[in-house]
């Protein structure tokens, strides 16, 4: 892989400051990039089907500590007897936001120094209680687009991606180059580490 200078905080900084989508849908809109996933674009997707194969992006459930888990979920299972039958619950707990974990981060989740999506003070959007703007149950219908997959691993030539040689944009999209693929609007960009399976939406 060709050594390639990172971005200075500036440039960084002004792509930060873009903000390029903010207001696009609208001052309330809660939906931001999933806009782009319209039913003329989930019909496309749909025919582009031709074996039924489910490709899941789940993990395991993250129980068992490690380096890249601080904080294991938990899983409790208790039985209930009801005379001679009975019955199992469960109980979860899980800290969401770490590597360790299948989410989905909401326009919620992060903020900078100006303002959260379209410019909401989260002083006044985020309380113990939830979340009153750009909360999840706003992508309730579901995330269903055409999903491109980039396989990192395969194009370095390497079995896995490692901390100390992250993924960065520009070789994404040397991936796509070198793979002719086109992105288009409301794709859900996948890509594979060989441990971590991040998406984005375009």
């Amino acid at each position: 892989m060709p050594e390639r200078p990172l971005p200075t905080e500036q440039e960084v900084l002004g792509w930060i400051r873009q903000r390029n989508n903010w207001g696009r849908w609208g001052k309330d809109d809660q939906l931001g990039a999933i806009n782009l996933i319209t039913p003329a674009k989930r019909a496309a997707a749909a025919r582009l089907v031709k074996n039924g194969r489910s490709v899941s992006l789940s993990r395991p459930f993250p129980k068992e500590p490690g380096p890249n888990n601080p904080l294991p979920a938990h899983h409790f299972m208790k039985t209930h007897m009801r005379g001679k039958g009975g019955f199992s619950a469960d109980y979860y707990g899980i800290y969401y936001h770490g590597i360790a974990s299948t989410h989905i981060d909401a326009l919620c989740h992060t903020w900078d120094d100006e303002a959260m999506w379209n410019g909401r003070d989260p002083k006044k959007e985020i309380t113990f209680d939830g979340a009153r703007f750009g909360s999840i149950e706003h992508w309730q219908e579901a995330i269903v687009t055409r999903g491109v997959m980039l396989d990192v691993p395969r194009h370095r030539g390497t079995p896995f991606v490692t901390q100390e040689a992250p993924v960065h944009g520009w070789e994404l999209e040397d991936i796509l180059v070198r793979r002719n693929i086109r992105l288009e609007p409301g794709d859900a960009i996948v890509f594979y580490t060989d441990g971590v399976i991040e998406s984005r939406a375009s």
